[in-house]
């Protein structure tokens, strides 16, 4: 079963915690966990099949019956008020408070820190400093990156982290990355973003071709939409992102970098109305 910091919906997250605990204890059912709860088995069952919700005053029976506590327990209870949200703006609010318990809310880059965006190298090679213990073996450093980069360019790369502050070496010669997770900040590093999105484009483009079909994903949609649809599947969007990010944060041991671009772009626009 996953952590609880990886759950959007409760009702999964609880399906999965029983039907674990099913396997590990045989006393263990659905009557075994409604009984705890002081509930009705049936609706116990709906619940868990997305066909009902649970109420509020279920939800510290259910946390005391998980263990979970402190900011588990409160996020487990943003779930639930996630899910029965009567609004976009109450459901927007829960889930703001879900992904800073989460603990992986990206850090906003200052202005002179925007240097960060110029090359691909420096976002990749911050995130591969964290899949082991690098001292300043260079060469070895590059021939991990995908395109292979030379000793020099990684040198490079790492001195300039290392003066934006992003990252710094322990007393045993360790690189280590300050902050998990970063974001553009002020609309002056714009420019710069774009740069590093394009970057990330052709990388995509050279992948097709130099990184074996079992080791990436490529895929598209092509669909026609309303003009409502778009800021929600901007939301949609923006919700995978955080979903990814939760995921990644609960993950031990990592070993290699990944890049995973969205790109929502126009095919096909209305004409223009006339102009008087």
């Amino acid at each position: 079963m996953d952590s609880v910091w990886t759950a959007t919906d409760y009702r999964v997250f609880l399906r999965e915690w029983l039907e674990r605990e099913r396997k590990e204890r045989p006393a263990v059912s659905l009557r075994w966990m409604a009984s705890h709860l002081a509930m009705d088995p049936s609706l116990l069952s709906k619940i868990l099949a997305q066909e009902r919700h649970l109420s509020h005053s279920r939800i510290q029976p259910v946390c005391d019956l998980l263990k979970l506590e402190g900011n588990e327990a409160e996020y487990f209870r943003l779930c639930v008020h996630h899910a029965k949200a009567k609004g976009h703006r109450e459901a927007q609010a829960c889930f703001a408070r879900m992904a800073e318990l989460r603990k992986v809310s990206p850090v906003p880059l200052d202005d002179i820190q925007a240097t960060y965006w110029e090359s691909w190298i420096h976002v990749a090679l911050r995130s591969l400093l964290s899949c082991g213990k690098f001292g300043d073996d260079w060469a070895r450093l590059g021939s991990l990156l995908r395109p292979r980069q030379t000793a020099r360019r990684v040198r490079e790369a790492a001195r300039t982290l290392e003066r934006l502050g992003l990252v710094q070496r322990n007393p045993d010669g360790i690189w280590q990355v300050r902050d998990a997770f970063l974001k553009d900040g002020s609309p002056a590093q714009a420019p710069m973003v774009r740069h590093f999105h394009r970057q990330s484009l052709l990388l995509s483009l050279e992948a097709i071709e130099s990184i074996p079909k079992e080791l990436r994903d490529l895929s598209s949609l092509t669909v026609s939409i309303p003009p409502e649809g778009y800021p929600r599947i901007v939301e949609m969007v923006k919700d995978f992102r955080t979903r990814v990010l939760a995921t990644v944060a609960a993950m031990d041991k990592p070993d290699r970098v990944y890049q995973l671009s969205l790109q929502l772009v126009p095919l096909a626009l209305p004409e223009d109305p006339p102009r008087a």
